[in-house]
């Protein structure tokens, strides 16, 4: 045995990306180096990264352009530290969102303490569905820093959004392309809705024509 032959410990960090297209189709990527790592996160932490023309994906021999457009949503999993911090402090206050219901403890956190006026708290479990046939349940957790009018304004302006983020529960963060959602429901009711609201009660829903994320996997394997 050589007591000289020290062995160097290597990184656990990783990063997998998967695209989740309007299409009903989902593609993969894969991130082993540090330092790309935290690059790729970088990108994929801006304000309007949906609102651009393509997203490009580069490795050492290919390179793809996809239309942003196309994309539905967005899964950064890595256990890296990432630049997106939660909760999102909005102009209308500070909202966590997470995949996987979790709740705030008690005591309020330092951020919220600090803030000049006294924030309300909103709970809801929120169903997004987008035109691929993709659903994702997000835990929200808002804290309403102005009234009633500012809560309603908050509403009314996040279509206007190009991205909506929330956090995974096994680490890293989604990206959902606002452009491409086809349905959200929130429960409870949110107090202050904007706009003309139709008294209806949702009876019936039809999935889409196109091949769902499910039937499209069970086909590739089979």
């Amino acid at each position: 045995m050589n007591m000289y032959n020290i062995e160097m410990p290597t990184s656990t960090v990783d990063l997998t990306l998967e695209l989740r297209s309007a299409n009903g189709s989902s593609a993969e990527f894969y991130q082993a180096d540090e330092e790309r790592i935290h690059e790729t996160l970088g990108l994929l932490a801006a304000p309007r990264l949906f609102a651009q023309p393509h997203l490009l994906l580069a490795s050492q021999y290919c390179a793809s352009m996809i239309p942003c457009k196309g994309i539905d949503m967005i899964l950064a999993r890595t256990s890296a530290q990432t630049p997106l911090k939660f909760p999102l402090n909005l102009p209308a206050g500070l909202f966590n969102l997470v995949e996987q219901p979790e709740a705030w403890p008690d005591n309020q956190p330092a951020a919220i303490e600090a803030q000049n006026r006294q924030p309300h708290r909103r709970d809801s479990q929120v169903e997004i569905h987008t035109l691929g046939g993709w659903t994702v349940t997000l835990k929200m957790v808002a804290m309403i820093r102005g009234n009633v009018q500012d809560e309603r304004q908050f509403f009314s302006h996040l279509p206007e959004m190009p991205t909506i983020p929330f956090r995974l529960g096994e680490g890293g963060f989604g990206l959902i392309n606002t452009a491409n959602i086809m349905r959200v429901s929130a429960w409870p009711k949110p107090e202050a809705l904007p706009g003309v609201v139709l008294p209806l009660v949702l009876r019936r829903w039809t999935p889409s024509r196109i091949k769902s994320p499910t039937k499209l996997t069970e086909e590739f394997q089979s």
